[in-house]
């Protein structure tokens, strides 16, 4: 038993000296409460963003008349581009690269101008094993939307007059 409590202690006190913490919600202005988001609902970025929006204590409407803050995504690419190939003549890498261009209004006033956002991820490709290489090129797709999400709220939180 105090092998177990000296092993549970010694785990908290390599994570509290580490710098770890739990993410926290991020200080937006008091105009986000009622938020918007001016981007087809099929969109592969709306409900990671919508997701992460609500995690900041947010409430999402469905009409631009009933919010406060509209954010409104003016730009959303993904395109993927051969990376590398082989002495094959085949494709060995790809590169996946995310363009968003967003800017954030309240009311009618443009309170964040049009910001552009970037990502890459690159993966191997490996034609023998063309399944799991489409399961990774998927999951580092869903990964980009939901870390696009989150750039989207800091860049928000950086330009927001603390509540």
């Amino acid at each position: 038993m105090k092998k177990q409590l000296w092993v549970l202690f010694s785990t908290a006190m390599l994570l509290s000296a580490c710098g770890y913490h739990l993410k926290s919600a991020v200080n937006l202005d008091a105009a986000y409460d009622k938020t918007y988001i001016q981007h087809a609902i099929s969109a592969p970025l709306y409900r990671p963003l919508a997701i992460a929006l609500s995690n900041q204590g947010l409430k999402l409407v469905d009409n631009a008349a009933d919010a406060t803050a509209k954010i409104s995504i003016v730009k959303d690419s993904l395109t993927k581009q051969i990376q590398s190939i082989g002495t094959n003549n085949r494709v060995q890498e790809y590169r996946l690269d995310y363009e968003l261009i967003f800017a954030v209004h309240f009311l009618d006033v443009t309170e964040i101008p049009e910001q552009t956002l970037h990502l890459s991820r690159d993966y191997a490709f490996d034609i023998g094993q063309i399944t799991g290489t489409q399961t990774e090129e998927r999951i580092l797709r869903e990964q980009m939307y939901e870390d696009m999400a989150q750039m989207i709220i800091r860049s928000i939180s950086s330009h927001s007059k603390p509540n």
